[in-house]
Parts: structure tokens; sequence; C-alpha cells
């Protein structure tokens, strides 16, 4: 029976070892007029420990009134008032049926990993900015945008 009690108590700690903490979460509302091509959403993260591995998720939550199989996205990186890294990524919001891939009844909520072991260079200010990339003035349908940053352990 004591073998049993160790042996459980044993899995608990092996699967909280893997757990991932929040260490941050920020949403933006989308105006019901739309998503403008200039609108700029700036997600400043203060990094304590920069030698842990961390995950970057950026989460899309859109209607059925969204008009596109896929959304193109700027991602620029900022390490203080400097940018590091600038990224152009495509996110897939419904299948080739026109089903969407997020889940949800009237809004649908699609997480993008944006990176699995990210690694801050230093503790500090981070920022990332980020801006819809359609061909359109006004992105209809999109209701809010966030990033979300989780340390792996």
């Amino acid at each position: 029976m004591r073998k049993i009690a160790f042996l459980w108590i044993g899995m608990v700690f092996i699967l909280s070892s893997c757990q991932q903490k929040n260490i941050y979460s920020h949403f933006y509302s989308i105006p019901t007029e739309g998503w403008h091509a200039d609108s700029v959403m700036d997600y400043s993260i203060e990094i304590e420990d920069s030698v842990m591995n961390h995950e970057v998720l950026i989460v899309l939550r859109h209607t059925s009134q969204y008009p596109y199989q896929n959304l193109w996205l700027f991602v620029d990186e900022y390490v203080g008032d400097m940018c590091v890294h600038h990224d152009t990524i495509e996110a897939q919001m419904a299948d080739e049926y026109g089903r969407w891939l997020g889940s949800g009844l009237k809004t649908y909520e699609l997480p993008l990993l944006y990176d699995e072991h990210y690694r801050f260079g230093h503790s500090g200010a981070h920022s990332f900015k980020l801006r819809q990339g359609m061909r359109t003035e006004w992105l209809k349908g999109i209701t809010d945008v966030g990033v979300v940053v989780k340390v792996r352990y």
C-alpha cells in the first residue's frame, strides 16, 4: 500500500514539473468597424528570468463574419526601443471547406504558436508589436487579438 502511495505522489510531481505558467496575457479588443491596417497593438512584457524557455502564443478571436480563410500578421519584436526581429506569419483561420479551425460557437478562438522555445536575450523590457497584413484597409470579423507568454518548466 505504501509503494502505491509513493508511486502516486511521484507521478503527481512528475506531471506537475511539465506544467507551464502564464507570465503574461493581454488582449486588445477590435472596434466593431474593424481592424485598421495602420493599427498597431503593443504588448509590453517585463522579463525577470531570461534563462528559462518560454512559449509565445498569438491568440485570435473572430466571428463568422471574417471574410477570409487566412490572416497575415506582421510581428515586430523589440528589446527596449530597438527592433530585434521582424516576422510575417500566416494564420490559417479555416480549412479548405470553410470550417473555422478555432474553438467556439459564435466567437472562435484560434491560438497560434509563435515560438515554442523562445528565449529572451536578457531580463527587462521586451515588446511584441502586431498589425494585420491583409490587403484591406478595414478588416472585419476579428474581435480580439492577444499575446500569451508561458514559462516552460
